[in-house]
């Protein structure tokens, strides 16, 4: 009473050409979208970017220079327009109001714990076990490169 079963092709057995409803057939990758596959969205090197800064710093200077006329007081007026141009490199910024972060004296990591006799920084157990191996003229030696170096009278 079994009848055998039709054999099914490997075409008619993939999913490749099967309709996917969850799909929006509307969408356009930004990338390949437009004519030839070059549109949508295009980035930059940073040489570019670079550059057109230094265009637009050159421009705007330019723009400043032509409005003050000769003098010494133009060339003081013409720093100050430089001073005034906002750029990547000159945003200042007011400190953070988070705390500095800590680094280990010896490794560079970030510091989780600080040897309360020797002030050293220390990033794990590891290092504390060098760090109790250290002369008190070491000791001394990583504050100072830490900027904390205590004069020993």
């Amino acid at each position: 009473p079994l009848s055998p079963s039709p054999q099914l092709t490997a075409e008619e057995l993939s999913f490749a050409d099967a309709p996917r409803p969850f799909k929006n057939p509307y969408y356009l990758n930004r990338t390949t979208a437009g004519p030839g596959g070059g549109g949508g969205k295009r980035t930059k090197a940073l040489k570019q970017i670079m550059a057109l800064e230094r265009e637009r710093v050159d421009q705007l200077l330019e723009a400043k220079k032509q409005q003050v006329t000769g003098g010494h007081d133009a060339e003081a007026r013409l720093q100050q327009a430089f001073h005034q141009v906002v750029s990547f490199a000159s945003v200042e910024a007011p400190p953070s109001l988070l705390p500095q972060k800590r680094y280990c004296d010896i490794t560079g990591l970030e510091a989780k714990y600080q040897d309360p006799r020797s002030t050293l920084r220390y990033h794990n157990a590891e290092v504390y076990e060098v760090l109790r191996t250290f002369q008190p003229a070491v000791i001394q030696a990583y504050l100072a490169v830490r900027g904390q170096g205590v004069v020993l009278r």
